[in-house]
């Protein structure tokens, strides 16, 4: 699968800055004192070498540090990589101010020299030279009928897959440009004549005698069978809702977790720490917003409105005011970029998402989850229920504070905005883990450090 691609790439990528930080830790000792490396003692530091580790670690996911998709030599990479040495030595700092530590300052900024250098040069060698360890897969896609070019702009930006050309009985000229390599019934003599590792159809398999043929040779032959709807799961990391049916929801992999009671009542349990730890932590946070807000403008400080949450069942969500009082005078609308409602206030809070800190309220009742599709109201969901389809299998799990949509794409201000985040939704729900949350809190903390909402 692509992610698990990518995965086996950034963790060759993450053991390298552990290593990194490890020997920097050793170098710096050596040089402060003026000691061979035999005589390091290793385990007088190797609690400083795991804080550092993970720290490093975080604060280079926050950054965007483990993107391999885009180049490191650009300057946004660069000042990203800054930004995340910044944010390593104020933390660091911090805690062994706060818990002091058997370690030097020499020993300590050394280190972070040492360790800058020597992951700045690994990027650059792992980006420009071990990548080309990981080949491409190259992709058979059949049929087509214009998917082709729906995946063809995707694939030339991928990193890991390249479609090599299309088998259809229809037309010789595939719409997005990649050879055509003859029909359906020219399988068998394609896959002996090309290396293939995915073949991607757009037809049903028992669609033709050929077709079943063919893909069962590629299959013994190690060659990967997807049908589009799938292998766009993969791509995308998120589901063609228009592309599919009841029928692929029904035989296709995925929503286990729904039936698994033990992770939906750790996750209760994690819902229910998080937001009980939060509210207390966020306390001095969300006084300071509610002095902004009563300044900023009038009206009430908290934003109070039904939204429907799991089996659509209503709950009352609160939410730090950001528009203007009585701003929907009628009847409800999406909100829109650059909103004139919104107060100025307001546009900070929803650029850090902090106008929603006081759904940890709502989590701390069991209304809503961390994670989660977003809540929304009744008065959208009746008419998205009726334009797009499977929108109502959102509901099948508690709405969150953040999730899997929130972290992929913007605010939904229109239908084709909530069709694209019903995409991401979807693929939460099916793909459920407590790796997949962790990975959305972390892409949640980029967000807010990077003022990334709306």
């Amino acid at each position: 699968m692509n992610y698990r691609r990518l995965l086996k790439r950034k963790l060759l990528l993450l053991f390298g800055d552990v290593l990194i930080v490890f020997l920097s830790i050793i170098f710096a000792y050596s040089v402060r004192f003026n000691l061979s490396f035999y005589r390091w003692k290793f385990s007088k530091y190797i609690y400083i070498w795991i804080i550092l580790s993970l720290v490093y670690v975080f604060c280079f996911y926050v950054f965007d540090q483990y993107n391999i998709r885009t180049r490191f030599s650009s300057n946004r990479s660069i000042l990203l990589y800054l930004g995340s040495l910044v944010s390593v030595t104020l933390i660091i700092t911090a805690i062994f101010y706060a818990f002091p530590f058997n370690i030097g300052r020499g020993i300590f900024f050394l280190s972070l020299v040492f360790t800058s250098v020597f992951s700045f040069v690994w990027r650059n060698i792992y980006l420009s030279v071990f990548s080309l360890a990981f080949p491409k897969r190259s992709v058979l896609l059949i049929n087509g009928r214009g998917e082709e070019k729906e995946l063809s702009k995707r694939l030339k930006e991928s990193h890991d897959y390249e479609i090599i050309g299309v088998l259809s009985d229809h037309s010789q000229e595939p719409e997005a440009g990649f050879p055509y390599l003859g029909k359906i019934s020219d399988l068998p003599v394609v896959i002996n004549n090309h290396r293939i590792d995915d073949i991607v159809t757009t037809l049903e398999p028992t669609s033709s005698d050929d077709l079943i043929h063919g893909l069962v040779m590629g299959k013994v032959k190690g060659i990967s069978i997807y049908d589009f709807p799938t292998f766009y799961e993969i791509l995308e990391e998120k589901l063609p809702v228009l592309k599919v049916n009841e029928r692929w929801f029904l035989y296709s992999s995925g929503f286990d977790r729904l039936s698994d009671r033990l992770y939906r009542r750790f996750k209760r349990f994690l819902d229910f720490v998080i937001s009980l730890g939060l509210l207390l932590i966020s306390l001095p946070f969300g006084l300071i917003i509610l002095i902004a807000i009563k300044i900023d403008s009038k009206g009430p400080v908290f934003y109070v409105q039904e939204r429907l949450g799991k089996n659509e069942k209503p709950f009352r969500l609160l939410k730090f005011r950001t528009m203007k009082k009585n701003a929907e005078n009628k009847e409800p609308k999406w909100a829109e970029v650059n909103d004139k409602r919104v107060t100025r206030v307001g546009r900070i809070l929803r650029k850090t998402r902090l106008d929603e800190l006081p759904q940890l309220i709502n989590i701390f009742k069991g209304d809503m989850s961390v994670i989660g599709p977003r809540p929304e109201r009744e008065f959208f969901i009746r008419k998205l229920e009726e334009e797009i389809p499977f929108y109502s299998l959102r509901f099948s799990v508690n709405p969150g504070l953040t999730g899997w949509a929130q972290v992929n794409y913007r605010y939904a201000s229109s239908k084709e905005d909530a069709l694209e985040k019903l995409k991401y939704e979807l693929y939460y729900i099916k793909n459920m883990s407590f790796f997949l949350d962790i990975r959305i809190l972390l892409r949640t903390v980029r967000i807010i450090l990077f003022g990334m909402g709306r």
